[in-house]
């Protein structure tokens, strides 16, 4: 019996002995409401996984599903119940749930998705994180996309009355407050619709990012685009992961997805956002598609019609007792230095 026990505990102090990557790996699933091909997806969410991968030693690896498991808005919950660990959600698809992630996308505030990204996020971090918006979930990270445009099949718009009665699909968030703003007639519905909506004539044009013109195959039915200096609006992604699986996984492998998230993440993120822009802005310079730079006088006019969310915005801020000043302050300077680099 003592040679019996005595091999027991030494099996015990064997398997303490071992290295943790021998003792447990964790595979964390991933649900993406884009293609494999989108730029979320194909150089951000793939390396990001690498990282967590390395710097986990192995330990932890993401594995992205097949196929979503639910539909664009429902991914929040889906993450938040458990039904998948991990997943990125866009705020524009909530009405009124991430009113604060708004001082990040309003027009004409960045050049770059990946200096937006990092202000955007450095400054939720400091200045609103407080307020919770992200309950049930762990926030790992914020991101944007680049800056947006208007994007339309038969009517160009090149001046403030060219906007009057067009039907133009908005993700929802900025988009729909801009579209409202300038006199558009907004219809809500998630990025993988919006190939349908243009080729059955459901909608006149839609407001996106440079890169959707090739991730959603658009440049087939787009003839016009008009692009503003800093962006028409943008919108913030954010990275959320289940609670009880990231409780479930060791300190130190929380810790090591923690240094690879926040501001590394917004800045992987952004970075992937601008060189699908960059491809999509070749294809703009093929001649295909006529392109329209917004001039002073369309500029100055959307200025005017949009003036006020910035004061909507500090109002719900000062509702929740954060400082909105100091955080709109703080993005903006951050913006301004890392769009100079």
């Amino acid at each position: 019996m003592k040679l019996i026990a005595t091999a027991v505990l030494a099996g015990v102090a064997l398997a303490a002995s071992l290295p943790v990557q021998a003792q447990k790996k964790t595979q964390l699933t991933v649900s993406s409401w884009l293609p494999p091909t989108h730029a979320v997806v194909a150089d951000f969410l793939v390396p990001w996984g690498e990282e967590i991968t390395a710097a986990t030693d192995g330990r932890v690896t993401l594995r992205i599903l097949p196929k979503p498991v639910t539909n664009p808005p429902g991914h929040y919950d889906a993450v938040r119940d458990g039904l998948v660990d991990i997943t990125f959600v866009s705020h524009a698809y909530y009405p009124g749930r991430f009113e604060l992630t708004k001082f990040a996308v309003m027009p004409f505030s960045g050049n770059t998705a990946e200096s937006r990204s990092v202000a955007a996020w450095n400054t939720y971090e400091k200045y609103l994180l407080g307020a919770n918006e992200h309950e049930g979930v762990r926030l790992l990270g914020m991101y944007a996309h680049g800056p947006g445009m208007v994007f339309t099949t038969d009517k160009s718009v090149a001046k403030i009355e060219d906007f009057q009665g067009l039907k133009i699909r908005v993700g929802g968030g900025m988009a729909a407050d801009v579209a409202k703003a300038v006199g558009v007639s907004p219809i809500a519905k998630p990025a993988p619709e919006s190939y349908e909506l243009l080729s059955t004539g459901v909608v006149d044009g839609v407001f996106f990012p440079a890169e959707t013109l090739v991730s959603f195959k658009l440049d087939s039915v787009i003839e016009n685009v008009t692009i503003f200096p800093g962006g028409l609006y943008s919108d913030t992604h954010a990275v959320i992961m289940n609670e009880d699986a990231f409780k479930r996984l060791s300190e130190q492998d929380q810790a090591a997805i923690l240094k690879v998230s926040g501001s590394h993440l917004a800045s992987l993120a952004g970075r992937a956002w601008d060189k699908h822009d960059a491809v999509a802005h070749k294809l703009l310079d093929g001649g295909s598609i006529k392109v329209i730079k917004a001039d002073d006088a369309l500029v100055q006019a959307v200025r005017e019609r949009t003036k006020s969310f910035e004061q909507t915005w500090l109002d719900a801020a000062a509702a929740k007792g954060l400082d909105g000043p100091a955080a709109l302050a703080a993005f903006r300077s951050e913006i301004k230095e890392l769009d100079s680099k």
